[in-house]
């Protein structure tokens, strides 16, 4: 019978094999099927398996450099295996030369006011939370992070230790700006500064980029780990299913993850733009994209990304951080936030939340430039209350499965006798490879002036002869059909916008909704 052994079993079976060493090239072996001990052992033959990463169908093997007829070799041997290079991302931030200041206040971090965060603090500071920090480790000793880093808990995959310590500087630096202490007199405030971190390093000593086999470890491990967000300030050149593979495990575990979108000013970057994770861009003061601030369909949110004030290895801070790593950091604090005050909350049901509270910025609802909009907490003010008004009903964030019947009307209040044009767009999630696609439908008033009574089907065009509720999934007369969940549709957050513009003054009052729809079956 065939049987998998896993990483014990293999150190036996691959004692033959070559220590690790500077020249070395790192492949991956993805098993299709299950493998026997004498297979295994065959390809110790090749290299040295150095990690195995159960539970999923992956090792790592370290080759010499010389051996790099593996794919011939090896492949007359095990056909049925599959080999490719473990390619390197990196920590998506711009660096700056600048000195880091030695005394730093509080008042200096902008971007704390700007989503919100003190209003937040009045109920909770993050207490209970833990978010798994996946970057280049974390500095536990200093003295504004101390308090709030499980280290013991962490782990180093570049170096293969128990001691995740921070060498680059760039772990130490997100971590500040998500749990640094407050009311300690020391520097600034992280966002949750009564969260926790776990501290998973993935770049090797000396390095300032890692292997996709070491990030997709660190994910294994966090998603096993009791922290709920997984904070990745990185991005790698090209999609990897081994990451892949880890992050859906980790989806399933029901983990939030946070991924960068990364700074080149292009794309979004891998993973950020996989329908289940959160990506994130970066805007400026004056609340513009960052130039550097890879955009487009695959975006989530964005948030602060310049001048950000965080901690240094040793006991020095910085105001100079800027970038998507930054910005990320900032939503995963936001999300600690969240987890404090609804602790059975689902991932699904927190990141709805988190998406419907962005405020939109320059184009009503989604826009391939910020995402579903700024970075907002959940209970700060997005929109004023003006008349008349327009809101979907039920308020609830929602989280539906294959089956489910969504159940949604659009309220339209203070509009009586007002010719208006409706417009509605429906905001697919973007798919795998990051792209998305909308449908929308739009009723005009300018060709008639026909009159529509409270509750009545909408017809094109019309005039308002009273404040009406719409329905638009859900009943026979709904709309835009029954709002029964098809099990074909994409997971992810879908955006429903409505936007009504009247024709007396063009004035235009807008609202929207977000739900989610997930593959996972009910239990």
């Amino acid at each position: 019978m065939k049987i998998r052994f896993y990483i014990s079993l293999m150190v036996v079976a691959l004692l033959g094999g070559l220590l690790i060493n500077a020249d070395a090239t790192r492949v991956l072996v993805h098993l299709s099927e299950p493998v026997t001990a004498a297979e295994l052992a065959q390809l110790g033959t090749q290299g040295r398996v150095i990690r195995d990463l159960h539970p999923l169908p992956w090792l790592v093997l370290e080759l010499p450099n010389t051996r790099r007829v593996l794919r011939t070799t090896a492949q007359e041997a095990t056909k049925n295996w599959a080999y490719q290079p473990d390619v390197r991302g990196y920590f998506a931030t711009t660096l700056s030369t600048q000195t880091a200041p030695n005394d730093p206040r509080y008042a200096e971090q902008w971007h704390l006011t700007e989503i919100g965060i003190p209003k937040m603090w009045e109920m909770t500071q993050g207490e209970g939370a833990i978010i798994a920090l996946l970057d280049s480790g974390v500095d536990p000793d200093h003295p504004d992070l101390s308090a709030n880093i499980l280290f013991d808990q962490g782990y180093d995959f570049g170096d293969e230790d128990d001691k995740p310590y921070d060498e680059n500087g760039h772990g130490t630096a997100m971590a500040g700006l998500m749990v640094a202490a407050c009311h300690n007199h020391k520097g600034g405030c992280g966002v949750a500064p009564a969260a926790k971190i776990i501290p998973y390093k993935i770049n090797q000593q000396g390095e300032e980029g890692f292997f996709e086999s070491d990030l997709a470890a660190a994910i294994l491990a966090a998603a096993d780990s009791p922290a709920k967000i997984l904070s990745l300030s990185l991005a790698l050149t090209k999609s990897s299913q081994i990451v892949q593979d880890a992050l859906i495990y980790a989806k399933a575990q029901d983990k939030i993850v946070v991924a960068a979108a990364g700074y080149k000013g292009s794309g979004v970057a891998y993973p950020a733009y996989l329908p289940w994770v959160i990506g994130v861009g970066a805007f400026d003061k004056e609340g513009q994209r960052l130039p550097s601030s890879n955009y487009g369909d695959g975006l989530s949110l964005s948030a602060p990304g310049v001048d950000l004030l965080t901690t240094l290895p040793g006991t020095g801070y910085a105001d100079w951080y800027d970038g998507t790593s930054a910005a990320a950091a900032l939503v995963s604090g936001v999300l600690a936030l969240m987890t404090a005050l609804e602790a059975s909350a689902t991932a699904p049901e927190l990141i709805v939340t988190l998406l419907a509270s962005c405020q939109e910025v320059d184009t009503p609802g989604f826009d391939s430039q910020y995402g579903f909009g700024h970075l907002k907490v959940p209970l700060s003010p997005i929109y004023s209350n003006t008349e008349p008004s327009l809101k979907f009903t039920p308020q609830k964030a929602h989280v539906f499965r294959a089956g489910d019947t969504l159940q949604l009307s659009l309220s339209l209040g203070g509009v009586s006798g007002r010719y208006a044009d409706l417009y509605l767009r429906l905001n697919l999630p973007n798919d795998t490879i990051g792209a998305r696609k909308n449908l929308f439908k739009v009723w005009k008033s300018n060709d008639s002036h026909e009159k529509i009574s409270y509750n009545y089907t909408l017809v094109s065009p019309y005039f308002l002869a009273h404040d009406m509720i719409l329905p638009l999934f859900g009943t026979p007369t709904a709309l835009l059909g029954a709002g029964i969940i098809d099990s074909h549709l994409l997971e992810g957050a879908y955006e429903l916008l409505a936007l009504l513009t009247f024709a007396d003054n063009n004035s235009t009052v807008q609202t929207r909704k977000i739900v989610w729809i997930t593959t996972t079956a009910k239990e």
